[in-house]
C-alpha cells in the first residue's frame, strides 16, 4: 500500500474512533476532561495494547500524529450539531450508518496494522490474527470500560469477527509469498467490506438463549 494512502486512512481512522469515544462521552454527560480522555484513549488505545504486547515503545509517545488526529476527532464531535445543521446534543451519531462506515474503514486499517506487526515480529498466526484483532477493537473495549458499559466487541454486531477475518486474510497471505502491499490491500478490503456488509444487512453472530 502507498505510503501516503496509508498515512491518510490511518489519520481517518485515527478521527473516527476519537468521534466516537467523544461521543460516548457526551451521551454519559462526561466533562470537558471526559471527552478528551475517552476519544484519545478510543483513538489510541488498540495501538498502545499492541505496541505494549510487542514490547515495543508505542508509536504514539513516539510521534505527535496520533494526538493530532485524536483531538481533530474530539473537536469534530463536539462541532457536529453545527456541521450536520441540527440542534441537540449529537447523542445518536454512533448509530449513522454514515459514520458508522468511517469507523469501520479505522477497524480495517487497524487490522492491517496488527497483523503486518505481528508477522514481522515473528508471532505464530494464532497470535498475529488475535493482535490484529486487538489493533482494532481495543480503543472501543477501553472506552466502553471506562464508562462501565458491556464492551461493544462482545455484545453488539459483526465487528470483531470481522478484524479477526481480517487477519487470518493477512497471515493466508504472508504464507503464501504474496508480496506485503497486496497483502495488505487485500486484508484491508476483507475487513472493510465484511464490515459495512454486516452495518446494511444487520449481520451478528447467534446468541445463546437466556
Amino acid at each position: 500500500m502507498d505510503p501516503a494512502l496509508y498515512f491518510l486512512l490511518d489519520a481517518v481512522g485515527t478521527v473516527a474512533f476519537a468521534m466516537s469515544g467523544a461521543f460516548k462521552a457526551v451521551r454519559h454527560r462526561l466533562d470537558l476532561l471526559g471527552v478528551l480522555v475517552l476519544g484519545f484513549a478510543t483513538a489510541m488505545g488498540g495501538g498502545v495494547v499492541r505496541d505494549t504486547l510487542l514490547n515495543r515503545t508505542p508509536v504514539a509517545f513516539l510521534s505527535n500524529g496520533p494526538a493530532f488526529f485524536s483531538l481533530l476527532g474530539c473537536v469534530l464531535a463536539a462541532a457536529w450539531p453545527a456541521i450536520a445543521h441540527r440542534s441537540g446534543s449529537p447523542r445518536d451519531l454512533e448509530g449513522e450508518r454514515a459514520f458508522l462506515v468511517v469507523d469501520a474503514l479505522g477497524l480495517a486499517i487497524f487490522a492491517v496494522t496488527g497483523a503486518r506487526l505481528g508477522v514481522e515480529a515473528g508471532l505464530t498466526a494464532w497470535s498475529t490474527i488475535i493482535l490484529a484483532a486487538t489493533t482494532a477493537v481495543g480503543g472501543g473495549m477501553i472506552r466502553d470500560i471506562l464508562v462501565r458499559e458491556v464492551p461493544l466487541v462482545l455484545s453488539a454486531d459483526f465487528y470483531a469477527t470481522a478484524a479477526l477475518i481480517g487477519g487470518l486474510v493477512y497471515v493466508v497471505c504472508a504464507r503464501w509469498g504474496v508480496p506485503p502491499s497486496l497483502t495488505s490491500v487485500a486484508t484491508f478490503a476483507v475487513t472493510f467490506i465484511l464490515r459495512v456488509m454486516a452495518i446494511w444487512r444487520g449481520w451478528h453472530l447467534p446468541r445463546l438463549p437466556g
